[in-house]
């Protein structure tokens, strides 16, 4: 009777420790949403402020800009909508994982209990090697999202006005990046 009584507390400490770590993922997810929307809203005040510079310096069209814009903003959107939907994903998974090992240890029998170090080897697992795809995921992104914004700050802050020739070489080297990046992704997904 003692060991069923320690083993049911030890599930408990196990289910209590998941369910402090599904709330933590959802804070970190909640952190990361607040981050892509600085990040937004920093790369919108940049572009705004390249956007008059060049209508005013270089005369160039506030429209064809925007079109000039489109393809690297398109990606970028493209890639926020991915990593949000991976870490939904993420903490979707989470909870469910936590749920099946709550279900699992509130069982409450020995043989069920050891059979379900199985799934606390699984599940830690599974919860390690998403993690670390989901962290490498934020940190590429957050590199994307820094070069972009330090990119166009450059190109503002040179100290003379900003040249329709410097822009477009600019665009040109970020729209590079991004394909190469697109290419190796796609390659390491295969």
């Amino acid at each position: 009777m003692r060991i069923v009584q320690e083993m049911a507390g030890l599930a408990r400490e196990v289910i209590a420790s998941y369910e402090a770590r599904v709330t933590s993922v959802g804070q970190i997810i909640e952190a990361t949403h607040e981050m892509l929307e600085a990040f937004r809203r920093q790369r919108e005040a940049m572009q705004t402020q390249l956007r008059e510079a060049l209508a005013h310096a270089a005369s160039l069209r506030r429209r064809d800009f925007d079109a000039m814009m489109q393809a690297i903003l398109a990606r970028q959107a493209e890639r926020e909508g991915a990593v949000k939907e991976t870490i939904r994903g993420y903490l979707t998974e989470q909870k469910t994982l936590a749920t099946a090992l709550k279900d699992a240890l509130t069982g409450g029998e020995a043989e069920q209990i050891e059979a379900t170090r199985g799934l606390l080897e699984t599940i830690a697992a599974r919860w390690e090697a998403r993690e670390r795809e989901v962290k490498t995921l934020l940190a590429e992104f957050q590199g994307e999202q820094t070069v972009m914004v330090q990119v166009m700050g450059g190109l503002l802050s040179n100290g003379g006005p900003v040249r329709v020739k410097e822009f477009k070489a600019t665009l040109n080297a970020i729209q590079s990046q991004q394909w190469s990046r697109r290419a190796e992704g796609e390659r390491v997904a295969v």
